[in-house]
């Protein structure tokens, strides 16, 4: 998809962060957008800046944690902008408290959020996809995905079962036979948005800028990537060691870094919850 003028861009998350900033870079390459998320007036403003720009934008206020709204949503979009030809699923939430203190009701609102909200889009979507064999499923999960880490058990449990759909779906399509629909599963450091605010940083690694990710989200599309890990290096080398190093000497270089007193200082993003990644 080298050429992303005149296609259909579904985002969730799209009020703020870097769900904000993919439509303003797909908008800028030409694609029609439908913006997705929780906040009318977040979106509202999204969609009064992008069409003063000239972008073609339908927003949409959903829950996407019920699977009947969403299908409405995308019946809307349907009617309105046609066929989908990327859905980025990069809604999320964070709640930022340990096993032992949260609630049941807070771990199924993470993972109704994290997770089967993005499984209802693709749901929604991947049929039609697969008929077209045309079509990208951007799945933007977390480094917490590929590495537990304390006072993130629902958070890392919603974006490690992404990681996993997301491989799984990736092998279903080839199996399948179909080359055109491309599934690339996002898996970033923390990034600077504010939804995270409060997280101390690792040593040597120091929070992502949002622009540059969502530019790299957006270069993945077009590459049709089946995965988009950042810094590169930093998350290679943390799955290499993981997988190599014996149980305990990874968690104690862990410790060392930072990993065991990152979230101490978690407040989060003030005003209460809304679906954005990051």
């Amino acid at each position: 998809m080298k050429d992303l003028k005149g296609k259909n861009v579904v985002i969730t998350g799209a009020a703020c962060g870097i769900g904000k900033l993919m439509a303003e870079n797909f908008a800028a390459q030409g694609a029609s957008l439908a913006l997705i998320d929780i906040s009318k007036e977040g979106l509202a403003g999204v969609e009064d800046e992008l069409s003063k720009k000239g972008a073609r934008v339908l927003a949409i206020t959903c829950d996407i944690s019920d699977a009947a709204k969403v299908s409405d949503a995308v019946d809307k979009v349907r009617k309105e902008l046609g066929p989908v030809d990327v859905m980025v699923n990069n809604a999320g939430i964070v709640v930022g408290k340990t096993f032992v203190d949260l609630t049941l009701d807070e771990m199924k609102r993470t993972m109704n959020v994290n997770f089967w909200g993005h499984i209802h889009f693709t749901k929604a979507l991947i049929d039609e996809m697969m008929e077209r064999d045309s079509g990208v499923i951007v799945n933007v999960a977390s480094s917490g995905g590929l590495l537990g880490m304390p006072t993130l058990s629902d958070y890392g449990a919603s974006k490690f079962a992404e990681v996993g759909f997301s491989e799984a779906l990736r092998r279903e399509l080839k199996n399948a036979r179909c080359r055109g629909v491309t599934v690339t599963c996002v898996c970033p450091y923390t990034i600077d948005t504010g939804m995270f605010k409060g997280f101390r940083a690792f040593r040597l690694s120091p929070l992502l800028k949002p622009e540059k990710v969502a530019k790299r989200i957006v270069k993945a599309v077009k590459k049709r990537q089946p995965y988009v890990r950042m810094p590169v290096h930093s998350i290679h080398s943390m799955i290499i060691l993981k997988a190599l190093l014996p149980t305990g000497v990874f968690d104690r270089i862990l410790t060392l870094a930072g990993g065991s007193r990152a979230m101490e200082s978690f407040t989060g993003r003030k005003g209460g919850e809304t679906h954005v990644k990051n």
